[in-house]
């Protein structure tokens, strides 16, 4: 090769001259694509045969060397690329002798040599483009700013990264002897290659990586720490391993200011936690009482996410539970209460470790846990707390409001069902409004709710109307029909055929009552179009009792109407009466829940509207925190 390469040049500088060194783009593949000859001379493995194919190439195209070696697969692959693949490795050392240019040139994956010999896990390769490359580096000014061990393909993957994809341990160990600061690159799903072994499982891999230690500038992790990867993939046995071998990494931190601890209280991964917990209290390193950027400590993001099983396991150690505070001295029902995470509250208020005092303790603004889930509007979770009988209901913030103040303010502006659950929730638990007078004259009724009334009592006399016009209309369109005039008995023209049966009756009279009730409901509906605001309110509930009346009856006269035109068909009658009656009792049985008094101090009522709440509450599951905002200082805790 080097007869071949002194005919054609003087010297090696003359040949780079000639082209300038620089990196492939994909619109430069064009005109200098490698011919098949070349690539399968290099595919075999032969060096004599491959020069043999260089020195026939050269004469036959009339080219240059150096213009055959800048040729290219389709995919942007120089000779050095294909030798490494092919794992031709006397190939690749001749190639990267006479043409070091090679060693950095990039494929249209952003692949150099390197890449490919890794991929290919060929650690001969890999070392002869890494010795060769130590060699000619201070002899070419474009590899002077360069360190082949950290370029990046396409993905920022370095030729490490793909070791650890590889998980060659020959070739890993080549990498890493020539550059083992390349352990904490990151590519550009922020993952070094440190994290991706933990992530690939590889013990020895692992262990080999750790011997490096973190670099004193890198305070966070940012994609590093392999105790998060390992949490995250969840393998107690490489926790175990990193803690032995690297128990400093305890202390690094990811971008919100946690420690491993915090992460995995975060993601719920019970033994990860235990066994962090179990070195935090052991080796004394206080990680368990550290608080990340705003201020949670580890028990409070499990809080905050819901995870039961972690909270138990840090309870089970003796913490002063009134001083695990977060920067608004929350404590940790507080934060499950504002997050909505009714089986962490139901669990905490059982716990012997919550006491009154913690229940009803206040946070810099003066709430309670009840304040902050009446804020949120969660009504399992303000269930579980009246309950308990050490919770005050009645307890008041530093703006003088109650919990059930707070639910009441906030439905002036707009009623919804979350809120009227909520609102009742607090007052069967005997909560007050002590400030109603106040929220009166300070908010006004808005246009907006003025506006929504409006449209309620619309929407209203539109469906009123409509049932007007079906009960006038059944009323003559009888079931059964009527007699014509050539009936026998002239006393009967006109009259109902099946007016002597039973079933008629029920049609009638139900028919009737829904009639008369719409009608009702129609003149109320009419009259709160021009009442003030106040009146109008009265008049709407009003006409949705008429309503609700008119609801309940059109089913059983439905019924009633369909079993008089089948009566001579004994099963089809009996279906329908069974699926009347079924359906006329869930409808009876939702207006029930809807309108029972739930307030009223009776025992036996208490109890049946306890068993009525839980129903409703179990039915509309509100776990998320509610769109809009509350006229509330508070609800600036809705971004932690």
């Amino acid at each position: 090769m080097e007869e071949l390469k002194n005919t054609q040049f003087s010297s090696q500088e003359a040949a780079a001259s000639s082209q300038p060194v620089r990196l492939l783009l994909h619109k430069e593949l064009v005109g200098k694509v490698m011919v098949r000859e070349l690539y399968n001379a290099v595919e075999d493995g032969n060096v004599d045969n491959f020069v043999g194919v260089l020195n026939q190439q050269c004469r036959k195209r009339k080219l240059s060397l150096s213009d055959i070696f800048y040729q290219v697969t389709g995919a942007g692959d120089s000779l050095l690329h294909v030798a490494a693949y092919h794992k031709g490795e006397h190939i690749a050392e001749l190639i990267a002798h006479h043409f070091p240019e090679l060693l950095i040139r990039r494929n249209v994956r952003g692949d150099t040599p390197l890449h490919v010999a890794v991929r290919s896990k060929n650690s001969t390769i890999v070392n002869i483009i890494l010795s060769q490359y130590a060699i000619e580096k201070s002899n070419h000014e474009e590899m002077n700013d360069k360190e082949i061990t950290r370029e990046t393909n396409e993905h920022g993957d370095t030729p490490l990264h793909e070791a650890i994809h590889s998980g060659d341990v020959d070739v890993i160990k080549e990498i890493f002897c020539a550059d083992n600061d390349v352990v904490h690159y990151l590519n550009k799903s922020r993952r070094s290659p440190l994290y991706l072994a933990v992530v690939n499982g590889n013990v020895e891999i692992l262990n080999l990586l750790l011997e490096i230690p973190f670099p004193v500038d890198l305070p966070q992790c940012l994609g590093n720490s392999p105790l998060h990867a390992a949490l995250l993939e969840r393998k107690s046995d490489l926790i175990n391993g990193i803690l032995a071998k690297r128990p400093e990494l305890v202390y690094l931190r990811d971008e919100d200011g946690g420690t491993p601890l915090h992460y995995a209280a975060y993601i719920g991964y019970v033994e990860g936690f235990h066994i962090l917990l179990e070195n935090s209290i052991d080796s004394s390193n206080q990680t368990a009482l550290e608080g990340n950027k705003k201020g949670h400590l580890p028990i409070h993001l499990a809080c905050k996410k819901g995870h039961v099983r972690v909270i138990n396991d840090f309870l089970q150690h003796e913490w002063p539970i009134n001083l695990l505070l977060n920067q608004k001295c929350q404590n940790i029902l507080h934060v499950a209460a504002k997050n909505g995470k009714s089986k962490v509250v139901q669990y905490l208020l059982k716990n012997s470790k919550i006491d009154q005092f913690t229940i009803n303790q206040k946070d810099n603004d003066g709430n309670t846990a009840l304040h902050l889930a009446s804020i949120n509007l969660f009504p399992k979770v303000l269930y579980f707390i009246t309950q308990d009988k050490k919770t005050d209901v009645n307890c008041s913030n530093n703006d003088g409001f109650t919990a059930r103040d707070i639910v009441h303010l906030a439905s002036k502006k707009q009623m919804t069902i979350r809120k009227f659950l909520a609102n009742l929730v607090l007052k069967e638990a005997g909560a007050l409004l002590k400030v109603n007078d106040m929220l009166s004259s300070q908010w006004q009724q808005s246009p907006r709710m003025q506006l929504s009334l409006k449209d309620l009592i619309n929407t209203f006399l539109v469906v009123a109307t409509l049932m007007v016009t079906v009960t006038f209309a059944a009323g003559f369109t009888v079931p059964g029909g009527v007699y014509s005039s050539d009936a026998k008995d002239p006393k009967n023209i006109g009259m109902a055929i099946l007016a002597d049966k039973p079933f008629f009756w029920v049609f009638t009279t139900f028919n009737m009552i829904a009639m008369y009730s719409s009608v009702i409901a129609c003149g109320l509906m009419l009259m709160a179009l021009i009442f003030d605001h106040k009146l109008a309110t009265g008049a709407t509930i009003l006409a949705m009792c008429c309503l609700v009346l008119a609801f309940s009856t059109v089913p059983i006269a439905f019924m009633a109407a369909v079993h008089l035109v089948v009566a001579n068909n004994y099963a089809l009658s009996r279906t329908i009466i069974v699926i009347g009656v079924v359906y006329t009792s869930l409808i009876l049985l939702g207006l029930f829940f809807g309108f029972f008094p739930i307030g009223i101090r009776l025992l036996l009522f208490r109890h049946v509207g306890r068993l009525v709440l839980r129903i409703l509450i179990a039915l509309t599951k509100y776990d998320d925190r509610p769109e809009d905002s509350l006229p509330q200082k508070e609800n600036n805790d809705k971004d932690d």
